[in-house]
Order: C-alpha cells, then structure tokens, then sequence
C-alpha cells in the first residue's frame, strides 16, 4: 500500500511530543499506512490535550480536513480526509469504558505497553482479550476473528493473570472466563459471559447510548454521493479511484448501490418474469426495449419511487444519521431526467419533477461528461446523438441543483478523479469546519 502522510506525520509528533499513548491493534502496517484498518490509539489522559493540539498540526501539515466525527465522552471517532488520502482514528482516552462504566482501568493499560517498529502499542495478549470483551459486553456475540486469539494463548489466560489485568470484573466472571476459555467453549457460553461481564461493572443506567445517537441527527457522519453520467462518460472508473481513498478515512464504510437503496426488488423479478441477481446487472444495450405506455410509466415509476423513498428510509438514513458511512450510487432518481428509456419509462417532465420533491436528495451529485465524440468512442453502446443529447440534458440539470458538480472526464483519468475528490472534500469538510476538537 502506498504510504500515508497523515499517518507518518502524526506518529512523528506523538514521539517528538512525548505523549503517553499506544495503538491498541492493528498496528502491524504502521506507522507507514493503515493497511486498510482504522487506528484504534489510547491516549493518557494527562496527555489528551496535547494530543488534540497534535492532531490540529497533523491536519494543517497534510492539508486534511475532518469529514466525520462520532461525539463521545471516552472514545471519539474522528475522521480526516484530502484528495489523496484519509484515516479514521477511534480515540479512548483514560480508562476504556462500556457506556459510563469504566471497563478497563488507565493504569491497566500503562503496565501493559510495549514497543514495535518504533511506536508504542499494547501487548498482544492484554489487547485480544480486551477486543474480546468490548465484543461480547458491546454486541453480546463474538466472530471467530476475536476468538482464534483467545484460543491460541489460552496457557497465558490462567485465572491469577485474568483477576490481575481485570481487577473491576467480579469473581464469579473472571472463574466464568477462564473456564470457557480452557475449554475452548466460547461459542456456547457467549450470552453466559456478557451477562455476568455487565453485572461485574455496569453501575450507571443512564441511557447513555440513545442520548449519544439522538445528538448525531442534528450533524449527520454520515453522507450519499449520486455519479451521474452517459454510458461511457467514466463512472466505474470515477467510483472506482474514489473509493479506496474514501474508505481509508471512512474504514468498512463505503456502501455502493446501482440506481437506488435496492432494498425493493427489480418489477420484473417480483412479477416472476427473472431471477434476482447477486449484484448490479451490466446492460450492454441499455435501449433495447421499447418503453412502457403511459400507463406502464406511471406503475413502473411509482414502484421503484417506494425504492427511493421508504427503501432510503429504511436501508440509508439510519447508517448516515449514526455511523460515519457514506453510500455512492451509481446513477439514482435523476437518471429518469437523462435517460427515461434505459427505466423504459415515458413520463413528462412535470411528473418526474413531483418525485423529486419526495427523494431524499444526496450530499453532493457529480456530474460526469466532456466531448460526447470521445464519450462516444469509448462505449458506443447507444448513437452519437443520444450521447449528445444525454450530455446537453446532464449539464443542464447540474446547472439548476445546488449539490451538483460538473466534472469533464474526457481530459486524462488523474485529473478527473483530483476533480472529483477535491468536489467530495469540499463538501465534508464544510459539515465539521467549525467542530472543535478537545
């Protein structure tokens, strides 16, 4: 993987400045990149403010920008992103906490430090049986990820090391977890162990992660991206360059979808005319077929406009108002203004107008088109005057929406996709430029 500036920067300083801290897991990539993963990074609390002065610095030096940010009293998540690259830090701060309830105490943490390739991190086997339990007591299962672990170093988890690294987790836990442990029964004993692990230390019922989430819908951090463009015009290349870079700042959080939420099933496969396909279907002839009469119109657009209003409700608006995800949708309920035939739909403008009102409108719509002679060399999947005409009709419906943004892609594929991060960049940045970080 390529290297990662604000990654190598911010490791810097947190030596340069002396901070106490280390990274909890995943650290075998760093501090060269991420290796795909978030960084999960402790930092004492003496030294938390100096921290976030750091991370100011890191920010300027490498020209990022905070995108999304997970309030929370104990552990934070912040998320920075520029056109080339990004990064997600969860940050604990002091002690490790379930909801208001410290779980894991500060000086638990400081006896368990060690050093690799130049940076502090926590010690292997304190750090698996840490993921482990923030699993079971956050979620009440476990993946096989967190156990394989546990199982592998199981000689090192004897009930005196458990009693001396959880010292505020009951007896009757600590001689639950080790006998579980040593007979690899984990899988069975899971809803055993978070309920006896939440009785060892949950003090305070506060409602504390509803208030938490309830604080999110006023700053979403979370957003949807529409491509929208003629066959040809460099969606897929577009999408598929942005999303790495993305998914370093928003880790696991880029969710794609083809035309809309999907959450409805295409008409034709719930009128048993087809078989439900795994993903989205590549149309070579996207003209093939005749459109529907008015009457078919306005049955085929009302069914998928369910698709784009209760689908989104369901499926998007839940992920973008609580997590820092970000949904891209190649085409969306606009592509009925370009290309009513590829819907094989017939509808006057007036009709699809009134179902705009109703679609929950994306964070930013980018707009892909240029010459439509060079569009069309590299797909002739329709006419040239079709790509003409798509490409007139795209450029005036980004004049008239305020969240789209015109991007030539026929001039090299670098300086599209720069265009394209600089027009995303833009946008998030805007939503947290004034959130202060402390």
């Amino acid at each position: 993987m390529k290297k990662n500036h604000f990654v190598i920067n911010l490791f810097s300083l947190l030596s340069k400045e002396k901070i106490e801290y280390c990274v909890l897991r995943n650290y075998q990539s760093l501090p060269q990149h991420t290796g795909g993963s978030d960084i999960d990074l402790w930092i004492s609390t003496k030294d938390t403010p100096r921290f976030y002065t750091i991370l100011g610095k890191v920010k300027n030096e490498t020209s990022s920008h905070l995108v999304s940010f997970l309030s929370d009293e104990h552990c934070p998540k912040v998320c920075f992103l520029n056109e080339e690259e990004g990064c997600q830090i969860d940050i604990f701060q002091g002690a490790i906490y379930y909801q208001n309830n410290t779980m894991i105490p500060e000086e638990s943490i400081k006896q368990n430090l060690t050093l690799y390739n130049g940076m502090v991190v926590l010690d292997d086997c304190f750090a698996h049986i840490i993921a482990f339990l923030k699993e079971i007591i956050n979620n009440g299962r476990c993946d096989s990820k967190y156990i394989r672990p546990i199982y592998q170093n199981k000689n090192v988890y004897q009930k005196e090391y458990l009693q001396a690294k959880f010292p505020l987790f009951a007896p009757l836990f600590i001689d639950k977890l080790c006998d579980t442990i040593q007979k690899e029964d984990i899988p069975r004993q899971v809803s055993v162990l978070t309920k006896l692990a939440k009785q060892s230390i949950v003090k305070k019922r506060v409602g504390y992660n509803r208030v938490r989430k309830m604080k999110r819908l006023f700053k979403s951090p979370g957003y949807v991206i529409t491509v929208l463009g003629t066959d040809g015009s460099g969606k897929s290349t577009i999408i598929n360059a942005i999303s790495p870079i993305l998914n370093e700042a928003f880790h696991k959080g880029i969710i794609y979808n083809h035309l809309r939420p999907n959450v409805f099933p295409e008409l034709s496969v719930l009128l048993g005319k087809k078989k439900k396909s795994e993903g989205p279907i590549v149309v070579t002839n996207p003209h093939a077929q005749k459109p529907s009469g008015i009457v078919g119109s306005l049955f085929r657009w009302g069914y998928y406009l369910l698709d784009y209003t209760l689908g989104y409700i369901k499926s998007v608006s839940p992920l973008i108002h609580t997590k820092s995800k970000v949904f891209i949708f190649d085409r969306y309920y606009y592509d009925y203004y370009i290309d009513q035939r590829r819907s094989r739909t017939s509808l006057p403008h007036w009709i699809l107008r009134l179902g705009e009102l109703l679609v929950p409108a994306p964070d930013l719509i980018i707009c892909l088109g240029g010459n439509p002679q060079k569009i069309y060399d590299r797909k002739p999947e329709t006419s040239l005057e079709e790509v003409i005409r798509q490409t007139n009709a795209l450029q005036n419906f980004c004049k008239n929406r305020k969240q789209a943004v015109w991007i030539d892609t026929t001039t090299t594929p670098e300086e599209s996709i720069h265009a394209a991060m600089t027009a995303i960049v833009k946008m998030m940045e805007q939503r947290f430029v004034k959130t202060k970080l402390k």
